[in-house]
């Protein structure tokens, strides 16, 4: 079962896209591909062993880890990722905005997430995770997950990053990364440094893996699929040969292959490619 619930705290919505609940109480097999997203994920397990290998995740339920918690965080990545879960499991994953997870650790997010998924290694974060996972009640444990955010909140300056994002985002002006950072007042090795320490990817990266998840927001899946070439065209992919090679880079398929195989899960939040 998986459930994304918007946050209940107007404050938090600023930071936060949603949280989802992922519990598996069957004791199988299941298997994903992840995307490459600007969001950034942490989420709290019980009871699992996790193992990293070349952008592959596995997520063990582990019988004497069964009252152990773990927390894991993401950075950002250019490619799919494999995401296998064996047994049964329960995770609770908060989705964070581009710079929302900056004001909710210690630290810049460069810190802790410099690979595609890594442990968090914040002593309170997993105080939180004991605590939740005691609760059975599922709006009492974001109850408790929003007192956590909401009292570890910290202020941090962003604005010139804010900003670049922005510029990044107008497909209409569709400015090169040289020009943003002239817009800023910054140099271009400046602003990739801005990029890296709250964000964990290139101004460019940035800018490739926004324009794939807006061109995944397109209306292509109700009903019947849109045209690729609409999709492209919306999404600012000036020729349709650039538009399936970012594909292909970014998902490992063609666009048409893609759309074919992918679900979107939680009314369109969620888009993984399930096996």
């Amino acid at each position: 079962m998986i459930k994304t619930i918007a946050p209940l705290s107007k404050s938090l919505r600023k930071y936060i896209a949603y949280y989802y609940i992922f519990v598996n109480e069957e004791r199988d097999v299941l298997s994903y591909v992840a995307f490459p997203h600007v969001n950034t994920c942490i989420s709290l397990f019980r009871g699992v062993e996790i193992q990293r290998k070349d952008l592959c995740l596995q997520i063990s339920s582990k019988e004497d880890l069964k009252n152990e918690v773990s927390v894991e965080i993401t950075g950002k990545y250019t490619q799919p990722f494999f995401v296998n879960y064996q047994g049964d499991f329960d995770e609770i994953a908060i989705i964070f905005k581009p710079l929302g997870v900056n004001h909710f650790l210690q630290d810049d997010l460069i810190e802790y997430a410099s690979d595609f998924s890594q442990t968090l290694p914040l002593h309170h974060w997993h105080t939180l995770a004991e605590k939740l996972f005691l609760e059975a009640d599922l709006f009492k444990r974001i109850e408790l997950l929003e007192s956590f955010l909401l009292e570890n909140f910290s202020t941090i300056d962003d604005f010139i990053v804010q900003k670049a994002m922005l510029l990044l985002e107008d497909f209409e002006k569709d400015y090169t990364v040289q020009e943003v950072a002239d817009l800023c007042g910054l140099t271009m090795k400046s602003l990739q440094r801005n990029f890296k320490r709250l964000l964990t990817c290139t101004p460019s990266e940035y800018k490739r893996i926004f324009k794939f998840r807006h061109s995944l927001s397109q209306d292509g899946f109700q009903g019947e699929i849109k045209k690729l070439t609409e999709i492209a065209l919306e999404s600012n992919y000036y020729d349709q040969s650039y538009f399936i090679r970012e594909y292909k880079k970014l998902t490992g398929k063609s666009p048409k292959t893609f759309f074919k195989r992918i679900s979107k899960l939680e009314g369109n939040k969620i888009i993984w490619e399930v096996k």
